[in-house]
C-alpha cells in the first residue's frame, strides 16, 4: 500500500516497560510457580518485550519487560534498525521477565523459574527485511517495515506482473501493493545496492534472523510468507521435491521481475506458527539466561500472532485492532480475492486457514483530534462520551466521514478527506463528538461489508485496543455493524499469542485450538440493540454509503489546489503541477486554449519549439519566438517553459528572453560536451530565465548527473516518449530512471524540480507523481479528450488509479 504505506499493532496494545535489572514486584501474585512456564516475546517497532506465562492457563507470571532500540532515518521515507540491537535487547528482556516472577511476594529465583521454562516463541514486525552474508551476518541495516524507499518498485511490480496470480491478494490484482512487503524491498536492494545483493546468501526477516540466532536454523514463518511474501502459506510448508523444488513460491513473479535468484536467497524451509523451529543453542541459552535445549516454537507477524492471542482462529471470526487506525482481519473458509480487500492469504494465520484484511486510516486519531479542539488536556474522554450519550443515534441529522487521512478499504483513495454534513446552529459539541464516533463505526461496517462481498463473512468481532476503554463506542460498534463485540481478559494479544504457540510447541496442549480454549478468556460480550441497529442501518444505506462518492470530486479538487495529499507534497511546501503542452492544443485558437488553461488553474504552460533539424522531420516544426511573444501578450500570469528541441540551441536564448519566456529547457543530446551544456545554462541564467535540461528515454542518466552539482539548473525534464510528436504511448522503461533521478536529487539536497513529459494521462500521471515527479506535462489527454481540462486534472492527480 502506498505510500502509502502503515503499522497496525504497535498502537493497539499497551505494555509495561521496566528495567531488566530493577524488577522487584509482580502484578500477578502466585503462591507457587506452575509446573511449566512459557515465554512470549514481542519484537515491536520501538522495543522488544518478553513475558512469562503459565503454560496451562495463560496467566501472566511477573511482568512484561521491554527494552527499546533506536530507529534510524538516513533519508526521508527511509527507516532502518540494527539487527544486533534486536538480539542484544532480546537477551536483556528475557532476563528481566525471569527476574520479575514472584511467589508469595518473594522473588521466585531465576534458576527456579528458568528450570520450568519449557518453550519460548517470538513474534516480530512484519517485513523488516535483512540481507545476510554466507556466515548469516547482516550486510547492512534492516529495512524496517515502515521503510518506503521501495515505492517505485511497487509500481514496477504491478505493471510488469499485472496478471500474475500471486498478485491476486492485492485487491484481486488491482493494487495497491505496499512498499512494506518483501518483494518490493528485495527488488530495491538488487536495483540500488547490487553489491549487497550479490553478497547476500540470504534475504530474510526480523523473525527469521532471531530464530536463527536462537537455534542455528534458518526457517521462514508461513504466516509472514503468506501475508507479505506472496507465497501460498499451505503449500510452502511442504518438503521441496525434484519436480517442485520451490513449493508455494511465486516463481513466475520472480522471473518477470528478473530476480529468479530470490527463490534461493529466501529461507528454503518454512514452518507454520506453533511448529518447532529447534532448541536453544548453548550461546543463545547463555544470552537469554535460559537452559540450553529449551524449545523454540515458530511465531510470525505481531499483528497476526495477536489474532491467536485474541482467539480469532475460526472462520467467521473478525479481529478488530483499534488505535489511531482500525485493522480488520477476518478468518475465512474461502481463499477468495476481490477488489476492496486484501487477501485472502492461504495458510494464514494458521495452516489450513485463510484470512483477509480491511483497514481504516483514521479512527482513534480523529477522536484525539476532536478532543484537542474541544479542550485538550483540560477535558477527559469520559466527559465527551457522557455528552454524546445524551444524543439520539443519528445526531439529529449530523453525519461525518472519518476519512481524514484517506481511505484504505473498501475503496482505496489517499485523496479522500473527512467531512461533517448537516451542521445546524442547534448542534452542540456532543453532537460533533458522537457524529465522529458514529462515522468510525460506519467505516468499520463498510470494511466488513467489503470483506463479506469478497466472500468473507463474520458472525462476531473480537476487539482490542483503545476503543475498549469507551463503553459507549463499544456499544456503537455493535449497533452499527449488527455484530456481537467480544472483549478478552488479556488484551496484550501478541505476547499471549506467543505463549499459546509456545505451549503447543512444547506439547502442553495438543493443538492451537485446545490452547486457545484453555488460555484465552472472554471478559465481556456486547450485543447490538436491534432497535438502534435498525436506525443505524437506514443512516448507513441512505446517507453514509452515498456520502464519500458525493464529496470525492470536491476532496480531490481541494487536494489539487492545496497540495493536501502527502503523496504530492513537494519542496518547501509546494504541490504537484500539471503543465499543459500546447503541442496538442488547437493552434488556430491559441488565445482561447490559453484561457481554458488559466480558467482550470493551470498557469505553467509547456511550449515545445522544434526546428525540423535536430529532429530530422518536416513534421517536427513548431513555434518560434514570435509565437512566444504573442502568448505572453495574452496574459502576464502565464509561466512559460520553453522546451527547446533544436539544432544549436544557444542562438535562441536572447530572442526567447525578449519574447517573455520564463524558463528554457534544452535537450542534453543537442550539446556536444559537458562544458557546452554548462555554458548554455549560464547564458540562460544571464538572460534572467530559469534553466532546465531535457533527456531522451534512451539517454543514460550519467549524461546529466555531473550537471546537477553546478547549481545552474532548476528543472530536469525526463521524456517518457520520443521528442517531437504528440499522442505517443508512455515508455515503461523510464520508470526506473525517474526513481533513480529523484534519489540523486534528494541526495544532493537541492531545489531541482523533476518534470516528466509525454504519454501522460489518468493512469501514467499518478504513477510518476507517486515516484516523486514535481511537474507532469500533458497535452493530448488535456486538449484532445472528451472531458474538461478541470476534470482531466482531477483524474491525473488521483493516485488511486495506479
Amino acid at each position: 500500500m502506498a505510500k502509502a504505506i502503515w503499522k497496525w499493532i504497535v498502537i493497539a496494545f499497551t505494555s509495561v516497560q521496566v528495567n531488566a535489572s530493577s524488577v522487584t514486584t509482580s502484578s500477578h501474585l502466585l503462591t507457587t510457580l506452575p509446573e511449566k512456564i512459557v515465554i512470549g516475546i514481542d519484537g515491536g517497532t520501538e522495543s522488544i518485550r518478553a513475558c512469562c506465562f503459565n503454560a496451562f492457563n495463560g496467566d501472566i507470571i511477573g511482568k512484561p519487560c521491554a527494552l527499546p532500540y533506536p530507529t534510524y532515518h538516513p533519508k526521508p521515507g527511509y527507516a532502518e534498525q540494527n539487527p544486533d540491537d534486536w538480539w542484544k535487547n532480546l537477551g536483556q528482556a528475557v532476563k528481566g521477565a525471569l527476574a520479575s516472577a514472584e511467589v508469595d511476594g518473594q522473588a521466585g529465583g531465576t534458576e527456579e523459574v528458568k528450570s520450568r521454562v519449557c518453550a519460548i516463541c517470538v513474534d516480530t514486525t512484519c517485513c523488516s527485511v535483512i540481507a545476510l552474508d554466507s556466515n548469516e551476518r547482516p550486510l547492512r541495516p534492516s529495512l524496517l517495515w515502515m521503510d518506503a524507499r521501495s515505492a517505485p518498485q511497487t509500481v514496477e511490480i504491478l505493471k510488469k506482473c499485472k496478471r500474475d496470480p500471486a498478485l491476486k491478494v492485492n485487491c484481486n490484482g488491482q493494487g495497491p501493493l505496499s512498499a512494506e512487503w518483501m518483494i518490493p524491498k528485495a527488488l530495491w536492494i538488487k536495483q540500488n545496492e547490487p553489491q549487497v545483493w550479490e553478497n547476500a546468501k540470504t534475504i530474510c526477516e526480523y523473525q527469521d534472523f532471531i530464530n536463527y540466532k536462537l537455534t542455528g536454523k534458518l526457517v521462514a514463518s508461513a504466516c509472514n510468507a503468506a501475508a507479505r511474501w506472496h507465497w501460498d502459506g499451505n503449500e510452502c510448508t511442504k518438503d521441496p521435491r525434484q519436480r517442485n523444488p520451490y513449493p508455494g513460491r511465486p516463481i513466475s513473479l520472480y522471473k518477470k521481475l528478473n530476480i529468479p535468484e530470490l527463490a534461493d536467497k529466501l529461507p528454503r524451509k518454512c514452518l507454520s506458527m506453533g511448529d518447532v523451529v529447534g532448541r536453544l543453542t548453548k550461546d543463545a541459552a547463555e544470552h537469554l539466561g535460559l537452559n540450553e535445549g529449551t524449545l523454540v516454537a515458530q511465531g510470525g507477524p505481531d499483528a497476526f500472532v495477536g489474532m491467536v492471542g485474541l482467539g480469532c482462529i475460526y472462520p467467521q471470526q473478525l479481529c478488530l485492532i483499534t488505535g489511531s487506525s482500525h485493522l480488520h482481519c477476518v478468518v475465512t473458509a474461502k481463499p477468495t480475492t476481490a477488489t476492496g480487500s486484501w487477501g485472502a492469504y492461504r495458510g494464514a494465520p494458521l495452516n489450513g486457514t485463510n484470512f483477509a484484511e480491511g483497514g481504516q486510516s483514521s479512527t482513534g486519531s480523529i477522536i484525539r483530534w476532536a478532543k484537542k479542539l474541544f479542550g485538550g488536556d483540560s477535558l477527559d474522554y469520559s466527559t465527551l462520551d457522557q455528552e454524546a450519550a445524551q444524543i439520539e443515534p443519528g445526531c439529529d441529522g449530523l453525519v461525518a466521514l472519518e476519512t481524514f487521512q484517506g481511505s484504505r478499504t473498501p475503496v482505496t483513495d489517499p485523496l479522500a478527506r473527512g467531512a461533517l454534513v448537516g451542521l445546524t446552529l442547534s448542534h452542540s459539541r456532543g453532537h460533533v463528538w458522537r457524529a465522529l464516533m458514529e462515522a468510525v463505526c460506519f467505516g468499520t461496517r463498510a470494511c466488513v461489508d467489503g470483506l463479506e462481498k469478497a466472500g468473507h463473512t463474520c458472525e462476531e468481532i473480537i476487539i482490542a485496543g483503545g476503543t475498549t476503554r469507551s463503553p459507549l463506542w463499544l456499544q456503537m460498534h455493535a449497533d452499527v455493524t449488527g455484530k456481537d463485540i467480544v472483549l478478552c481478559e488479556n488484551i496484550d494479544a501478541p505476547l499471549l499469542g506467543c505463549a499459546i504457540l509456545a505451549s503447543v510447541g512444547a506439547e502442553v496442549h495438543s493443538s492451537i485450538q485446545d490452547a486457545v480454549r484453555a488460555m484465552v478468556r472472554v471478559s465481556k460480550r456486547v450485543e447490538p440493540n436491534p432497535k438502534v441497529t435498525d436506525t443505524y442501518d437506514r443512516i448507513y444505506k441512505e446517507v453514509y454509503s452515498k456520502l464519500s462518492n458525493s464529496v470525492k470530486p470536491v476532496a480531490h479538487s481541494i487536494a489539487r489546489l492545496r497540495g493536501g495529499a502527502n503523496h504530492y507534497e513537494r519542496k518547501e511546501g509546494g504541490k504537484a503541477i500539471i503543465s499543459p503542452s500546447l503541442l496538442a492544443a488547437d493552434w488556430a485558437n491559441m488565445k482561447d486554449e490559453l484561457a481554458r488553461c488559466l480558467n482550470a488553474g493551470l498557469s505553467r504552460i509547456h511550449v515545445d519549439i522544434f526546428d525540423g533539424v535536430f529532429i530530422d522531420s518536416p513534421e517536427a516544426l513548431t513555434f518560434g519566438p514570435k509565437m512566444v511573444k504573442a502568448m505572453r501578450n495574452v496574459s502576464d500570469k502565464i509561466y512559460m517553459d520553453i522546451h527547446l528541441c533544436v539544432d544549436r540551441p544557444r542562438r535562441y536564448v536572447e530572442s526567447l528572453a525578449q519574447a517573455g519566456a520564463n524558463c528554457i529547457i534544452f535537450q542534453i543530446e543537442a550539446t556536444n560536451s559537458l562544458e557546452e551544456a554548462i555554458q548554455l545554462g549560464k547564458a540562460i541564467k544571464m538572460n534572467g530565465m530559469q534553466a532546465g535540461i531535457s533527456i531522451n528515454p534512451s539517454t543514460p542518466l550519467e549524461r546529466i548527473t555531473p550537471l546537477l552539482a553546478t547549481n545552474l539548473f532548476d528543472v530536469i525534464d525526463v521524456l517518457a516518449v520520443e521528442p517531437g510528436f504528440g499522442g505517443q504511448q508512455f515508455q515503461d522503461s523510464i520508470i526506473r530512471k525517474i526513481a533513480e533521478l529523484k534519489n540523486i536529487i534528494s541526495d544532493k539536497s537541492n531545489n531541482i524540480l523533476l518534470m516528466v513529459d509525454g504519454g501522460m494521462n489518468d493512469k501514467t500521471s499518478p504513477l510518476v507523481l507517486g515516484l516523486g515527479a514535481d511537474i507532469v506535462v500533458a497535452g493530448t489527454y488535456l486538449f484532445c479528450n472528451n472531458i474538461s481540462i478541470e476534470q482531466g486534472v482531477i483524474e491525473m492527480l488521483s493516485i488511486n488509479k495506479v
